[in-house]
């Protein structure tokens, strides 16, 4: 009797164990996505202590830029520049200001 109850506890607990390990085996790392480049001209809008780093696209559109300084935002300020990195919010219809985070300082580029 002992040893069909241990048994039967033994089986239970590794039959546990299995799926759990199974289902640890099949999460993935989402795939990494390569990094996107936009090109328009930077601007600093708003008034200190809350200025806003933002690039207007030849399109016309809006996407703040995160992960640069405003003292790097003031020496671009007003030029045309190539910014490269990752959409962290993407554009859409209930989205204000799209949002983007520059891997480095933005390059200028020729108009």
């Amino acid at each position: 009797m002992v040893k069909a109850r241990f048994a039967a506890t033994l089986a239970t607990r590794l039959a546990t164990l299995f799926a759990a390990l199974g289902i640890t085996a099949c999460a993935t790392d989402p795939a990494v996505e390569p990094p996107q480049t936009l090109v328009g001209e930077i601007q600093i809008r708003g008034n200190d202590p809350f200025p806003t780093i933002m690039l207007e696209t030849d399109e016309l559109d809006f996407w703040e830029l995160r992960g640069m300084t405003i003292p790097q935002a003031r020496t671009l300020a007003g030029k045309r520049v190539s910014a490269r990195g990752k959409i962290l919010v993407a554009p859409g219809p209930d989205v204000w200001l799209p949002a983007f985070r520059v891997d480095k300082v933005p390059e200028p580029v020729s108009p």
